[in-house]
């Protein structure tokens, strides 16, 4: 039997771009559950009897900037905004002053 592609070849790289996007979404998800995980075993063990705790959001503080990076990743492959090393130019200016020259 012969194989035939059904899928548009023009359309290959927005099937890459929602590939990507979706895996991304997928890693969201995963800290997501690591976040509530962390959560609900630290509740068990007595160590947090009330949230917010600034303790528990210390220990997953790590969790929260991935999900942020996630978040934006995602934001900027929606909205067509092309991927960047920031890497040097982060030690010089701060997040909310990226955003604004990036608007």
């Amino acid at each position: 039997m012969v194989m035939t592609e059904r899928r548009r070849a023009d359309n290959a790289l927005l099937r890459e771009k929602i590939d990507h996007i979706q895996q991304t979404s997928q890693q969201l998800k995963d800290l997501v559950d690591q976040v509530q995980g962390q959560a609900v075993a630290w509740a068990r063990e007595g160590k947090v009897v009330d949230l917010p705790n600034a303790e528990l959001a210390q220990v997953l503080t790590v969790a929260f900037a991935q999900q942020g990076q996630a978040m934006t990743h995602i934001q900027q492959h929606i909205k067509g905004v092309a991927v960047r090393e920031v890497a040097a130019a982060a030690a010089l200016i701060s997040d909310e002053e990226l955003a604004a020259l990036l608007k």
